[in-house]
This record gives structure tokens, C-alpha cells and sequence, in this order.
């Protein structure tokens, strides 16, 4: 595992990285939200002003027609009183038509309006045949003349009537429609643009959005799994160096303390058996003093193979202390125990260790009693052990075997036999009661 202060390094420049890549996304979305909101703000805008102009431009028709009803009622009204009425209505209805008409030039001539540089309108406001700026303003002035005439009530016959009344019914009305339409036209068109920018602006934001997610969340995701998967890697390395004894590879008596539990546990609860094989290698003392501690530990190593390759996946193997192991055999009653404690006698003393080294191992058998502790199981296989020492080295003795003999555990065993110099365990912490 590299040191942190590697690792940190190495992490830098994808922090970097991916910074840049966030910041370039953050400011990529904020400028396409920014030109969003603009060209909404801009349809809005259009939109509004589309409404107002052709409004305009159709009430020059509806002003229009008004004004030529008001002329016809001033020219059949008998009473002076009402034709000074009927003349104001119809001077603010000339006025009204005025004021739009002016209004409608001027947003020709605005750069920022609908129908702003509009060769179409141009023409229809300033060129032949329809001319209608010139007819608009010709139509006003002779209507305010028709209604500022001196005397009575005009007559119908009167020809500047005449003249108001057929152009413009003929004519003006027509040169309106034009309009209108024109401005429809125009205020479509515009839309249309805006809404093909509107959605072209929500096409690169989902793009973005795609890019984001592809080239910055995809990586940074992956890169997060990925450190994950190291760390939980790491921290299963470092639980398994935790429970490992360096030297054997088999598990140390801390996990000793921690399956053992469990397993006992487990027989009580679901009722099955569970059996623990106590072993030393005999003389191991010896072979410290005579071929070296290197060929001690090789003979550790070449013992752990042996028996991790004849015991069950379900088995436990732990180095108990010294050159004392413990196979731990759940579901196994005694005599099957007993048998597999034979097996690995014979399969120690039947080959010679590293270095030409001959050696054997006793062994100690005993099953679990219901409701027993930890600490008095290892008392029993421990007792079984001691006896199989006893009674001459390279031998498994079950517990059953040792029950009723009343043999005591002596001190350390001279230099030519006992437990091969290794002190008893240290008491085991954890009973199940």
C-alpha cells in the first residue's frame, strides 16, 4: 500500500482535472441559462409587441369605419346641438386614427421593434400603388375639413362627403387589410425564429447535461467506486493481518477468541456438535537447539500447509501459542474428532520436515458440552493433550479417555521432553455463559 503522502500526490492531478471539468460545466450551464432566459425574455417581449402593433393596425380599420358613420350622422342630424356632439366624437376619432398612424410609422423606423427595416410595410407605407401613408393623411385632412365646414348640416350631396365616404370605403379599408396582414406575417415569422433559438438553446443545455454526466459524473463515479473498492480491499487486508499470525499464515489467537465464541454459540443454539483438536510438535525444543530457530520456523510453516490442506473448508486453524495449534471442527462429534486428529499424526510423522527434519506432533480431542465455556473446553482438550504427552508423544488422546484420572498439569517439562519449553496459553477472556 502506497503512503499517504503518495497517494495524495497521485490524487491531485484528478483533482485538478476534475475541478476544471466542474467549473467549465458550472459556467457552460450558467452562460446557456443566461441566453435562455434571454431569448424567452425576448419571445415574451416579442410576443407583446406583436399583440400591441397589429392591434394597432387592425383599429385603424375599426377607427376608420367609425369615422365615416360619424360623418353620415353629422350629415343627417337636424339639431345644432347634436352635430356639435356628433363633430367632437368624430374630431377624436380623426385624432385617434392620427396618433396610431403616427405610432405605426414610428415603430417602422425603430431598430429594435417587429417590424423594424420591413421592405414590405416600406412599401406599402411609402410607394405607389398603395401609397398609404400619403392616403392616410389625405383621409385625415379632409375628413377634419368635412367636419369643420361653416354653416348648417352638411348635405350628403356635398362632395367633400362624397370624396370622405367612397375613399374611404374603397380604398383605405382595402389599404388596412394590407396592413394588418403584413403585420401578422411579420409577427409570425419572428416567432418562429425565437422558438427555433429557444429550442436550440434547450437542445445544448440537455447536451450539456448529457456531456456532464458523460465526461465529469461518469469519471468522477468511477473513480469514487474504484477508491472505494481499494479502501474496502485495504481494510479487509488490514482485518485479515489482524487475525493472521505473520509467521504461519494460520489465524492468532485473537481470532481464536472471536470463532470460538461464535461456534459455540451456534452448537447450543442449533443443537449440533462441535469438536476442538489441540496439537504441539513434540521436541520442538530441540529442534530450536540443534538445527537453528530459521529451521524451527520453516517447521511452523510446513505444519500449517499439512494440516490447512487435510482439514474441511468449514475447519478452523489457529496458532494457538508456540508451537501449539488448534483445529476447530464444527458439526463434527468426537470419534469423527478423533479420526481426524489420527489423520494429521500420521501425515506429520509420515514425511520428513525442511532441512531432513523428522517430527511428530501429539494431540488432545474434546467436544463441546451443552452450556460449557470457552475457557473450559480449552481446560479439557488442554488436560487431553498433556496426557497424550504423557503417555509417550506422537498420539492423540480424546478427553473421554482422560475423565476420572485425576492427572495434574505439572510445571515446565525437562529439556529432553514436556511441551518442547512453551508456556500455557494465557487464560482465554470470554465465556458464553
Amino acid at each position: 500500500m502506497p503512503p499517504p503522502e503518495t497517494a495524495s500526490r497521485r490524487s491531485c492531478p484528478f483533482k485538478r482535472n476534475l475541478t476544471l471539468r466542474y467549473l467549465a460545466a458550472l459556467s457552460l450551464a450558467a452562460l446557456l441559462s443566461v441566453a435562455t432566459y434571454a431569448v424567452f425574455r425576448d419571445v415574451m417581449a416579442s410576443i407583446d409587441h406583436a399583440a400591441e402593433i397589429t392591434a394597432i393596425s387592425g383599429s385603424q380599420r375599426l377607427l376608420t369605419q367609425r369615422v365615416l358613420a360619424q360623418c353620415l350622422l353629422l350629415a343627417a342630424a337636424d339639431d345644432e346641438e347634436a352635430r356639435r356632439d356628433i363633430r367632437a366624437h368624430l374630431l377624436r376619432a380623426v385624432k385617434r386614427l392620427e396618433d396610431n398612424h403616427a405610432r405605426l410609422l414610428a415603430d417602422l423606423n425603430d431598430p429594435d421593434s417587429l417590424v423594424a427595416h420591413s421592405k414590405e410595410l416600406a412599401a406599402i407605407y411609402f410607394q405607389p400603388p398603395l401609397d398609404l401613408d400619403a392616403r392616410m393623411r389625405f383621409f385625415i385632412k379632409s375628413t377634419r375639413e368635412f367636419a369643420q365646414a361653416e354653416g348648417g348640416r352638411p348635405a350628403l350631396s356635398d362632395p367633400k362627403f362624397l370624396n370622405v365616404l367612397a375613399f374611404g370605403e374603397n380604398e383605405l379599408l382595402q389599404d388596412l387589410s394590407v396592413v394588418v396582414q403584413a403585420y401578422q406575417r411579420r409577427a409570425v415569422s419572428r416567432l418562429a425564429a425565437l422558438r427555433q433559438m429557444e429550442l436550440g438553446a434547450t437542445v445544448a443545455m440537455l447536451a450539456l447535461l448529457a456531456g456532464v454526466g458523460l465526461f465529469l459524473l461518469r469519471p468522477m463515479v468511477a473513480r469514487i467506486c474504484a477508491d472505494r473498492n481499494s479502501l474496502t480491499a485495504a481494510n479487509q487486508a488490514l482485518t485479515e493481518l489482524a487475525v493472521t499470525d505473520q509467521l504461519t499464515g494460520a489465524h492468532n489467537r485473537l481470532k481464536f477468541n472471536e470463532v470460538m465464541t461464535r461456534e459455540i454459540h451456534r452448537a447450543k443454539r442449533y443443537d449440533t456438535p462441535l469438536s476442538v483438536i489441540m496439537f504441539d510438535i513434540d521436541h520442538f525444543k530441540r529442534v530450536n537447539d540443534e538445527h537453528g530457530h530459521a529451521a524451527g520456523d520453516a517447521m511452523l510453516r510446513e505444519l500449517t500447509d499439512r494440516v490447512r490442506r487435510s482439514i474441511r473448508r468449514v475447519d478452523w486453524l489457529f496458532r494457538y501459542g508456540g508451537e501449539e495449534f488448534v483445529v476447530a471442527a464444527p458439526h463434527t462429534p468426537l470419534p469423527q474428532a478423533v479420526s481426524l486428529a489420527e489423520k494429521l499424526r500420521v501425515l506429520v510423522a509420515a514425511t520428513p520436515f525442511p532441512g531432513d527434519i523428522h517430527g511428530s506432533i501429539s494431540l488432545g480431542v474434546a467436544q463441546a458440552r451443552p452450556g460449557e465455556t470457552v475457557e473450559s473446553l480449552m481446560g479439557r482438550v488442554d488436560a487431553a493433550l498433556y496426557a497424550a504427552k504423557n503417555r509417550g508423544r506422537n498420539r492423540v488422546v480424546a478427553d473421554a479417555q482422560v475423565e476420572g484420572e485425576g492427572e495434574e498439569k505439572g510445571g515446565e517439562e525437562d529439556a529432553s521432553g514436556g511441551r518442547g519449553g512453551s508456556s500455557p496459553p494465557a487464560p482465554l477472556g470470554g465465556g458464553i455463559g
